[in-house]
């Protein structure tokens, strides 16, 4: 199986480093790429085209799910899953609106990202 290589999108430089750290110490893990905004995520795409991204809801300027309905425009194929830190009411509409890959509350991330990442890549 090829690597994975994921962009992580978070605004927190403690999450970022932790959830870099973390996914590369898994083995099916390549190249791990992060942003601390959306208008960077969007930068770092014209030249690094990853197999998922990961994506924060809450971030000044814009937020996870404008970021990532500006990125789907581009690259409709991309799993995207949303990250964030507080529930969000409203995260399985958006999901579901604008084609994403699933909704991990960050409490659960370690228990969760990896196999939500598989299932994301199993169905695209």
């Amino acid at each position: 199986m090829e690597k994975l290589n994921i962009l992580v999108v978070d605004d927190s430089q403690s999450f970022r480093e932790i959830i870099t750290e973390y996914l590369k110490e898994q083995n099916e893990v390549g190249k791990v790429v992060a942003a601390k905004s959306g208008n960077e995520a969007i930068e770092i795409l014209k030249k690094f085209v990853p197999n998922i991204i990961l994506m924060d809801v809450v971030m000044p300027g814009m937020n996870g799910f404008e970021t990532s309905e500006i990125i789907r425009k581009e690259h409709p194929l991309i799993p995207i899953i949303i990250l964030s830190g507080n529930e969000v009411t409203d995260a399985n509409d958006f999901v579901k609106k604008l084609n994403l890959s699933g909704y991990i509350n960050k409490l659960d991330i370690m228990r969760e990202l990896m196999p939500t990442i598989f299932k994301s890549l199993r169905n695209n």
